[in-house]
């Protein structure tokens, strides 16, 4: 067969484009037969013919599994959520992909979630006085002082306090942050620019990790930005606990999140430079006495989720998935937020039917 020799796609029989093709280890797909492929699949080139026509099965058996995918929690930014089903324990990825736009989202047990961590992501900032600083937001330039004593070796030790009073990820977070090594640069900065949730799941055909961006961007030095994005990765990596747990709730609360900027951490967020890991520019005393105030706090103690429900047939208070009295399935829970946007009613204010903001049914 010569190079520019007709070739013909292996699942339709459509003749192949040979800039669009799909490659396989034994024959190749055309444009039209790849684009059925899910969107987190990987390694078609090691793989078979027979493997892509085992694929596109279970692709047509997942729309039918989709249509049944009720969902009771949703976690993430406005424009990709982890969106789970406790009662089929199902969960689904509804990210801006071929899939979901298409109605196909691949819909995962529970048992398939291995691994899930948050990820930061990071821009470069000069520090010409190696201050800790960005220049951008520096109004002294240190390389005036005599840093072997007098007034600069006092700048310096002030700096040294600063640095031990300045934070960079909060608490609730840092059980989950990976790739967050410190910068070794000279005269530079690494400054968070965005948070992404990544997740490990087992799946023949998908061999690398799943992730998105639970923000669009965090704004240089915009520390409520940072925050507000830490603490939505957090709610995903608890709902990531919970589906690992088969549902079991996780009582870890959000509001440590704020407390945790006033705390000295390790060097994983924010800025991370040679002698300055934090991304607020407060004074070390102010920042001194969020220390003291959240180190004397009382400890949060869990509190006991009463999972019970009452069958509204004959009125039996039961624990399990179906009534002990009628046989009448649980009711699903009502969502508390839209899962596709993540809308939320105010306090005392029932669901509606349709969510205000995106007119997704709720």
């Amino acid at each position: 067969m010569g190079l520019f020799d007709k070739k013909f796609c292996d699942i339709c029989g459509d003749k192949v484009n040979l800039l669009t093709q799909k490659k396989l280890s034994d024959g190749q797909l055309c444009s039209e037969c790849k684009q059925k492929l899910g969107s987190f699949t990987s390694g078609w080139k090691q793989r078979t013919v027979q493997d892509v026509k085992a694929h596109l099965e279970q692709r047509e058996q997942n729309k039918q599994k989709y249509r049944q995918f009720n969902c009771t929690a949703a976690a993430g930014g406005r424009n990709s959520t982890l969106q789970a089903d406790f009662n089929h324990r199902w969960f689904i990825f509804a990210v801006d992909n071929r899939d979901f736009r298409s109605g196909n989202p691949q819909v995962f047990e529970f048992s398939q979630l291995q691994d899930f961590w948050i990820e930061p992501e990071y821009r470069t900032l000069d520090d010409s006085d190696n201050d800790g600083i960005p220049d951008n937001r520096d109004d002294f330039d240190n390389r005036q002082l005599n840093n072997q004593g007098g007034f600069g070796g006092n700048m310096n030790r002030m700096n040294n306090m600063m640095n031990t009073s300045m934070l960079n990820i909060p608490l609730a977070a840092q059980p989950f942050v990976r790739n967050s090594s410190s910068c070794s640069s000279p005269n530079e900065i690494r400054e968070v620019s965005n948070i992404r949730v990544c997740f490990r799941v087992t799946d023949l055909y998908i061999t690398n990790p799943i992730g998105f961006d639970v923000t669009s961007g965090i704004s240089s030095g915009n520390q409520m930005e940072l925050m507000n994005a830490y603490e939505t990765a957090v709610q995903v990596m608890q709902l990531c606990r919970q589906i690992k747990q088969d549902g079991t709730s996780v009582n870890q609360g959000y509001s440590q999140m704020s407390q945790s900027y006033g705390q000295p951490q390790q060097n994983m967020g924010g800025f991370a430079g040679n002698t300055v890991q934090n991304v607020a520019y407060t004074a070390a005393a102010s920042a001194q006495v969020q220390n003291n105030a959240y180190n004397n706090a009382a400890p949060v103690t869990p509190q006991t989720v009463d999972a019970s429900w009452i069958c509204s047939s004959c009125g039996t208070r039961n624990e399990g998935k179906f009534c002990q009295g009628c046989g009448c399935a649980k009711p699903a829970a009502m969502p508390s937020r839209c899962p596709s946007c993540g809308w939320t009613p105010a306090n005392g204010q029932p669901m509606p039917k349709f969510c205000p903001e995106c007119g997704a049914r709720l």
